[in-house]
């Protein structure tokens, strides 16, 4: 079965090696660095692949993230027609505690989640305030993931990647974070003498501050 991979790397936030590194894991992706439309805003954009008139699964990925130890189980994890693959949100990303997925991977046939483009296109300017002003997430553009899921749970099955496989890091973690993470993680431990768990394979930095390329160089050792 084929599937492409997307990403979307729009404005200067992250510099061109993190394309570089991307491409170096993950086989032919698909770079989005304009928006396809002018109302639509940076990480909104990862909504184009489910315009797509394709028979195919794709992958849309965030461009924060590690891939490591034997993350194309998660690229090539089957899915099939009617469900919509994501990454558990384990950590949390807001206090409503309705919601299940991360949008930094995401999984499904175009044709089935054309209804959700349609519906952010009918209102964007709407959708991409309603998340931040219901208090769900916080400005300046977010809630996208959000989004997402609800719109999924109208018609597609929601499935989640196994727990074990993700996790949230910071580049430069504190002591007590590092603990906070290890402690929730099933497994015995998450991170030990500068190792990730063998089970981990997608990495994911969330609200972290790009990294140069030196910094980017030195974790892809993993």
């Amino acid at each position: 079965m084929g599937q492409r991979v997307y990403a979307v790397r729009i404005g200067d936030k992250y510099g061109p090696h993190y394309e570089d590194y991307i491409n170096s894991k993950i086989p032919d992706v698909n770079w989005i660095r304009k928006p396809f439309d002018s109302r639509v805003k940076l990480q909104w954009n990862k909504l184009w692949p489910m315009s797509l008139d394709i028979d195919e699964p794709v992958v849309v990925i965030d461009i924060d993230m590690l891939f490591i130890h034997d993350y194309m189980d998660a690229i090539n994890y089957p899915i099939e027609r009617g469900e919509f693959l994501s990454i558990p949100c384990w950590w949390g990303d807001t206090p409503k505690k309705d919601y299940k997925m991360n949008g930094g991977f995401q999984k499904y046939y175009p044709n089935d989640a054309k209804y959700i483009f349609d519906e952010f296109m009918s209102r964007p300017e709407y959708w991409t305030e309603y998340y931040i002003e219901n208090k769900t997430t916080i400005g300046p553009v977010n809630g996208e993931q959000y989004f997402v899921e609800d719109m999924v749970r109208k018609k597609l099955n929601l499935k989640l990647l196994p727990e074990s496989w993700v996790c949230k890091w910071h580049h430069k973690i504190s002591k007590a974070e590092d603990v906070k993470l290890n402690y929730r993680y099933q497994e015995e431990w998450l991170y030990l003498d500068e190792e990730f768990h063998s089970q981990i394979r997608l990495v994911h930095f969330l609200n972290q501050e790009s990294l140069d390329k030196e910094q980017l160089k030195d974790l892809e050792s993993f």
